[in-house]
């Protein structure tokens, strides 16, 4: 067991406060003494992934622009899991049928993760859905574009490998979820 103990917060204020984050500028100081002054945080909603696999063992993707990198990535279908949304399983399936268009027989909740705990509030939560298929039509928020791809499951570890997929946390879900389904193992 570790001893390590938290800092302790003596002051914080909100420097930035819009729809999408928070930043939060924090006065602490460490058991050690030292003074961190100001450490700042980013207080994000809870995010959604869904890995999504078909009947005839395709993985539904999606690709779109993403601003931060100025590049069009290839990345799972989710999102900001919303007030509204019961759980993760609940915000995996909106998210999924409104980027996506697909439904799917069955979601379940794989495993929830902290994309980064140093400077993030939030986790990921990763949803398996078994089953899908096309139900309807994308319904898209302010400024997305997104393209479905199907990738054939037996590819899904190259296009990792090559760096198709270059969102981190996307890999981790993927990895996990695969692997929870039985479709890889490591």
């Amino acid at each position: 067991m570790s001893a390590l103990k938290p800092w302790t917060v003596t002051a914080s204020r909100i420097v930035l406060a819009d729809r999408w984050i928070r930043v939060r500028a924090d006065s602490c100081v460490a058991p050690s003494g030292d003074v961190v002054d100001p450490f700042y945080v980013l207080e994000y909603a809870d995010w959604v992934h869904v890995v999504a696999l078909t009947d005839d063992d395709r993985l539904v993707m999606n690709r779109q622009y993403r601003h931060g990198a100025q590049e069009v990535h290839l990345e799972l279908p989710g999102g900001v899991l919303d007030a509204a949304d019961a759980d993760p399983v609940a915000g995996g399936a909106r998210e999924f049928r409104e980027e996506t268009g697909y439904g799917a027989r069955e979601f379940r909740h794989v495993v929830s993760l902290r994309p980064n705990p140093a400077t993030h509030t939030n986790r990921v939560h990763t949803v398996l859905a078994l089953g899908a298929a096309p139900e309807g039509v994308q319904s898209f928020d302010n400024g997305e574009e997104i393209t479905v791809e199907l990738i054939p499951v037996p590819e899904v570890l190259r296009v990792i490998r090559e760096g198709e997929v270059q969102q981190s946390t996307h890999v981790a879900s993927l990895l996990l979820a695969l692997a929870a389904a039985g479709r890889v193992s490591f």
